[in-house]
């Protein structure tokens, strides 16, 4: 009896530890679809994706007090971003991400001679994703979210001694952090999916090292950007194993506010509103992805600017971007 009790015992976890052998697929990982409009809006359990990409603007000019577009005369602003993206689904309804970026800028102008250049890092961002409902076949996502941004970019504009004339770096970080919230839903229609973004931007105030004070010449003033509310959609064709897609994106963004720190619980008491700083922005994304594999994909687009604000604290595009098309790309691949 002993035996026959001890043979079965070794045949159970001999033959459990045979399905753990060799390179197999993860089973414990949710399906994907190999295409891209029957996925949802979370990755799915034991699915982590890396994706290395970059954005490039060549800046042609800006938008005046009026929201019209106006042409630089002499100068010339290149606006790049370089980025790693990580996404993993923790669980069946649930994802985290992270996305770290890089920036090399360049600003020329015939006229002055200048000629300023820069690589630095940008401002990462963490994210988590909940799936709230989710049916397959046509695929319905419903999800909630939220993220934060981490102010690390580069903050200082350089040595402040001898007048602005001096300054010889790149501001790219608002040297303020942000946290987002917002709900977005995926629904397909045939070959067909409709994506609809809400979300709302709550950007903290934070003495910053490129608010000059000009009466004596002192750094760190405090700065509270202008909140952001932003409604996105998107509609994508898939064709074989490309997925065509367009939308529209619209940006309401409140005033923002500068001046001295105050005493006690809320530092921001103080700050004065800087007037035509708040205003309104619409851009026209459109792009196709390539589903070469379930585990790779090539995401190629293109943002055109149809409005913007203000350009009031230029080079920061965090705050108030420059006119220009910007063309990505980027490289995903999952396992």
């Amino acid at each position: 009896m002993l035996t026959t009790a001890l043979l079965g015992l070794a045949l159970a976890v001999g033959g459990r530890a045979a399905h753990a052998e060799g390179f197999q697929v993860k089973t414990m990982r949710d399906p994907l679809p190999s295409r891209e409009y029957e996925r949802g809006l979370v990755i799915g359990k034991g699915w982590a994706e890396w994706g290395f990409g970059a954005d490039v603007k060549l800046a042609d000019g800006y938008w005046d007090a009026d929201g019209n577009a106006v042409d630089f005369d002499n100068a010339r602003f290149l606006y790049t971003t370089e980025r790693l993206h990580v996404r993993y689904g923790i669980s069946r309804r649930a994802e985290v991400h992270a996305t770290v970026p890089f920036h090399y800028e360049k600003l020329t102008n015939d006229a002055t001679g200048a000629d300023l250049s820069q690589f630095a890092l940008g401002d990462p961002v963490f994210g988590w994703k909940v799936e709230a409902f989710r049916s397959m076949a046509p695929v319905t996502s419903l999800i909630v979210y939220t993220w934060y941004k981490a102010p690390a970019g580069q903050e200082s504009p350089g040595n402040y001694i001898g007048g602005p004339n001096t300054f010889t770096s790149f501001v790219n970080t608002t040297g303020t952090p942000d946290l987002a919230i917002g709900v977005a839903g995926k629904r397909q229609l045939g070959p067909l999916a409709l994506t609809v973004d809400l979300g709302y931007v709550r950007r903290f105030s934070g003495t910053v090292m490129w608010a000059v004070e000009t009466t004596y010449n002192q750094f760190n003033g405090r700065v509270k950007p202008g909140d952001v509310t932003s409604g996105d959609a998107d509609l994508m064709l898939q064709l074989g194993p490309v997925a065509l897609h367009g939308g529209a994106r619209l940006q309401l963004r409140q005033v923002t506010k500068v001046g001295t720190t105050s005493d006690g619980w809320f530092p921001g008491r103080n700050l004065k509103p800087l007037e035509g700083s708040d205003g309104w922005s619409l851009d026209v994304p459109v792009g196709a992805i390539v589903n070469i594999t379930r585990g790779v994909d090539v995401d190629l687009a293109v943002n055109v600017p149809v409005r913007g604000e203000d350009l009031m604290f230029f080079p920061i595009e965090d705050l108030h971007p420059t006119r220009g098309f910007t063309y990505s790309g980027t490289l995903e691949l999952r396992y």
